[in-house]
């Protein structure tokens, strides 16, 4: 049996800040964003969004906040941790129909796991926010097979921060190795043989 568990790591300054973009503050008034979706939320789970009170005619601009970075390496060999820098991306754009409603459907980009926050602007101001907590998924393929069989570990929506990035990956108990996805978007797809069975003895 194949098990996963959470790597123990120091804390570096790259853990500061909060997963998700943050949002400028504004005078005007920001709707909620309502996000329904089936729990947990995973790469590749259908959102749908949907805002009120929002001005008629308009266009929003739907954001994913995120981040960006990686492992640090200077001169091929000087191993600086990790750094990261808050970002956001494209979800789409969405008209406010008659009624000042907006309504979208997107997919969870393949992206680091954590919360994440889903934002609404018109003319570039906020409008509406909301968040959505990515969980990891951990799939093996092929399911079965004799001894020696090369299995594929395949890992989405591992986090960014240090205790959530790198994973310990245990075979009846035993290690075998560790998946990270730090530079990756929080995907990795390690192979692995399978191993030959402990001895038992009573």
């Amino acid at each position: 049996m194949m098990v996963a568990a959470s790597a123990a790591c120091s804390r570096t300054a790259a853990d500061q800040p909060a997963g998700a973009a943050s949002v400028a503050a504004t005078n005007s008034p920001v709707a909620t964003l309502d996000l329904a979706y089936d729990k947990p939320a995973v790469v590749g789970s259908n959102v749908n969004a949907t805002a009120n009170g929002l001005p008629i005619g308009k266009t929003v601009d739907l954001e994913w906040g995120t981040v960006t970075g990686g492992w640090v390496v200077e001169d091929y060999y000087h191993f600086r941790g990790k750094k990261y820098s808050e970002t956001t991306t494209s979800l789409g754009r969405v008209p406010v129909d008659a009624s000042g409603r907006m309504s979208a459907r997107f997919v969870v980009p393949e992206d680091y796991g954590g919360v994440h926050e889903v934002i609404g602007r018109i003319d570039g101001k906020l409008v509406a926010q909301s968040a959505i907590n990515v969980t990891q998924t951990f799939a093996l393929t092929p399911p079965s097979g004799p001894v020696g069989t090369p299995i594929e570990l395949k890992v989405t929506g591992l986090g960014w921060r240090t205790m959530e990035s790198t994973w310990v990956v245990n075979w009846d108990n035993q290690e075998l190795g560790f998946v990270s996805a730090a530079g990756t978007r929080g995907s990795a797809v390690p192979g692995f043989a399978r191993p030959v069975p402990r001895a038992i003895t009573s």
